[in-house]
């Protein structure tokens, strides 16, 4: 299993999001059971379209500010190995659309923003998510 270090960078529709606390990423589909009318069981199992949400919380609250609602751009994370010779990972979602913006003010602690997207796919085939080991 990979192991990676810290995040090094994210950035939203070439627009830096300074001071990455957190990235959660989820990709998921539900299940949607069939069968038939004289089966007990299901007998076969489809998919829906795959859904992927993206939380991104930064310690920048100036930057969430200058970002809109419904803004559409690519979404580039980069994260760095953990040891000497790993090599770190690249993510990018292209169309990532924010969702959602969220402040957090906390006594005796810095704000926090979370910012959630949700990508969609330019042609209905292709996937908006792409994540490779850099080579460097």
């Amino acid at each position: 299993m990979e192991r990676y270090g810290d995040i090094t960078s994210a950035t939203f529709d070439q627009t830096a999001l300074p001071g990455p606390i957190s990235i959660r990423l989820l990709r998921q589909t539900k299940p949607s059971p069939m069968g038939g009318d004289n089966d007990a069981f299901t007998t076969s199992i489809q998919l829906s379209r795959p859904v992927i949400s993206i939380e991104i919380r930064i310690r920048d609250t100036a930057v969430a500010d200058g970002l809109s609602l419904g803004q559409a751009g690519v979404l580039a994370i980069e994260i760095a190995a953990t040891r000497n010779g790993q090599n770190g990972r690249s993510i990018s979602i292209t169309d990532a659309v924010l969702t959602g913006i969220e402040f957090q003010y906390e006594q005796s602690a810095p704000a926090v923003a979370k910012l959630t997207f949700t990508a969609e796919a330019n042609e209905g085939n292709t996937d908006p998510f792409v994540a490779q080991e850099d080579q460097t």
